[in-house]
């Protein structure tokens, strides 16, 4: 099925897998596909009178639509069922990874923890919560969870947090590595608040001076 969201006129179109995501999608926009008040949101049928596409405004219904997406990453994006948190160290670790890859291009939104936009520690939060492990809310408090670890040790799965803000000493952002290594090996996804979600070098001029601590959750 295609689902269509418009803001300012402008479409962005997601598909998923009704076989696996019905109950969700009905959980979310069943009222809008029984109810009377249908403003805003339009549906396609085909000649069985079963739905295969819906395009909904999102200035009327961004709630909703939000709410569902921040599910489906929990269940899986588009066509593909992100495997439970209780498998092996490694299956967590890959389909963390594949979840966090899922994230690259969302624009950077401050508080935002959707598809529709995310701040750092949004991201990692919904990275981790794609797995099934719940993280603190902030950068600074991630810091605390899980074991510390040493930065030229790092290992796929690990967060990275620095201070880019104006104290030098005050965790600001984090990003999460998703390929170990030294400096010029490890590779991190994070929510950049000038360019979104994308992957990046750990060890960059930029981020290597302004790195606090590194942790390990799984």
């Amino acid at each position: 099925m295609l689902i269509f969201g418009k803001i300012n006129n402008t479409y962005a179109r997601y598909r998923f897998d009704l076989n696996i995501l019905q109950d969700t999608f009905d959980d979310f926009f069943g009222a809008l596909i029984t109810g009377s008040n249908t403003k805003g949101v339009e549906f396609l049928r085909d000649d069985k009178g079963n739905i295969i596409k819906a395009k909904i405004d999102l200035l009327i219904h961004q709630k909703t639509f939000d709410a569902f997406f921040s599910e489906l990453i929990v269940k899986g994006k588009d066509d593909t069922n992100v495997s439970p948190s209780n498998g092996s160290r490694e299956d967590k670790i890959t389909n963390l990874i594949a979840a966090a890859r899922s994230f690259l291009s969302t624009k950077y939104q401050s508080g935002g923890t959707s598809l529709f936009g995310m701040d750092c520690s949004g991201f990692s939060t919904m990275a981790y919560k794609s797995i099934g492990i719940n993280l603190p809310r902030t950068s600074r408090d991630q810091a605390l969870a899980g074991k510390a670890t040493d930065k030229n040790s790092l290992q796929a799965g690990d967060l990275v947090f620095f201070a880019t803000g104006t104290d030098p000493k005050r965790i600001s952002h984090v990003g999460l590595i998703i390929k170990g290594g030294a400096k010029g090996q490890a590779r991190m996804i994070h929510a950049s608040s000038s360019k979104g979600v994308i992957e990046d070098d750990p060890f960059s001029s930029y981020y290597d001076p302004k790195f606090i601590s590194a942790t390990r959750i799984l």
